[in-house]
């Protein structure tokens, strides 16, 4: 009795692992992103490509390996001091979401993934948790905390690099109204 409770502890462990490590609640939240536009996120898609090439055109990131963008989280000043301007990928999502039936539709996906039973404990669960503590943080403080979540595979993901082109754009666009 104990050996098949432990063994289907083990075997739920190595499933949710398996889940995490295939990043799938990161490529459902994409597809859903992807979905909420008319050309099924190409544009969107286009944008993420844009800005990571902006932000190795204005030397904030070295490349495009995950070992860089770890590199650009510790350094994140660099990305805000004025040297990129807004990459139009915030703007882009918001004006889409002002749609009512986008916003049906974006509802729909996040509560399927929210309800996830592989969203307890993932990464996704942890930068939601940071992203709506409701403090306004500080942006090395911010990153600082998303730090302890990410490594550097992550960025293989277009999520992550989705993330990180979306907080530099919200943190443009704070520092100009000030």
């Amino acid at each position: 009795m104990i050996k098949s409770i432990l063994g289907a502890f083990v075997l739920l462990m190595a499933i949710q692992t398996t889940a995490q490590n295939n990043k799938q609640l990161e490529t459902d939240y994409m597809n859903c992103m992807c979905s909420l536009f008319d050309d099924n996120g190409t544009k969107f898609k286009s944008l993420i490509q844009k800005a990571e090439q902006t932000l190795i055109n204005a030397e904030v990131l070295e490349g495009t390996s995950g070992k860089n963008y770890i590199t650009l989280y510790k350094n994140i000043r660099t990305s805000i001091d004025g040297r990129v301007a807004s990459f139009g990928l915030s703007d882009y999502v918001v004006s889409t979401l002002l749609d009512s039936k986008n916003v049906k539709k974006y509802s729909i996906c996040m509560d399927s993934i929210l309800k996830n039973p592989n969203f307890k404990n993932s990464k996704l669960e942890k930068i939601i948790t940071l992203s709506s503590s409701g403090k306004n943080q500080k942006i090395t403080d911010l990153t600082s905390k998303m730090l302890e979540i990410f490594e550097a595979k992550d960025f293989e993901h277009a999520f992550y690099k989705y993330l990180t082109f979306s907080l530099i754009d919200k943190f443009n666009a704070a520092s100009k109204k000030k």
